[in-house]
């Protein structure tokens, strides 16, 4: 099939956490995945004007939303262990684990189509993640939420340390 260049989506309808050992975790109920890009700069200054701005640190604060609980994906991105008994499930928040969590991929998947008209979907992979937060809202005649936040880093290898073609913090794919 030929390369279409142009592709149109809508309706995020899946959402994956992926650690470094290959395994792979569904965002049960994702709702949103957006990677806000940042960087920082030094402008340097000189005969009253501004002369060159050096980037450095260039990454996406990534902050996920689901409406829904899996306790596998929770246990992913924190580190913690999850316990079950017969009266439920369990899984501490806010340990010391969390000062230093895992990284992790985190890949989200949108329905689309090509120029072409062609079913296809777009995928963005944030290589290497550390969820900094999991937050937990709870609130009368409103859904349940879950949300994530963190921050997508540069890397030049995947999360299970596979080489990429070049140094990114992301990748941007369209597949058909």
């Amino acid at each position: 099939m030929a390369v279409e260049y142009a592709s149109v989506g809508a309706g995020l309808y899946d959402g994956k956490i992926r650690t470094s050992d290959g395994e792979e975790y569904d965002i049960h109920a994702i709702v949103s995945a957006v990677g806000e890009p940042a960087q920082d700069e030094v402008e340097v200054k000189g005969d009253d004007e501004l002369k060159a701005t050096f980037i450095s640190n260039i990454r996406e604060e990534l902050t996920i939303s689901a409406n829904g609980i899996s306790f596998d994906t929770i246990q992913a991105i924190t580190g913690n262990s999850y316990s079950s008994s017969a009266t439920g499930i369990e899984i501490a928040l806010g340990t010391e684990s969390q000062t230093n969590p895992p990284d992790v991929e985190v890949q989200a998947f949108t329905k689309a189509k090509d120029s072409a008209n062609a079913a296809v979907t777009i995928k963005k992979t944030w290589h290497k993640v550390g969820i900094k937060t999991v937050k937990v809202s709870q609130e009368g005649e409103s859904e349940f939420t879950l949300e994530m936040t963190g921050i997508a880093y540069q890397t030049d290898e995947d999360i299970t340390g596979t080489s990429l073609a070049s140094k990114r913090v992301a990748t941007l794919q369209v597949l058909y």
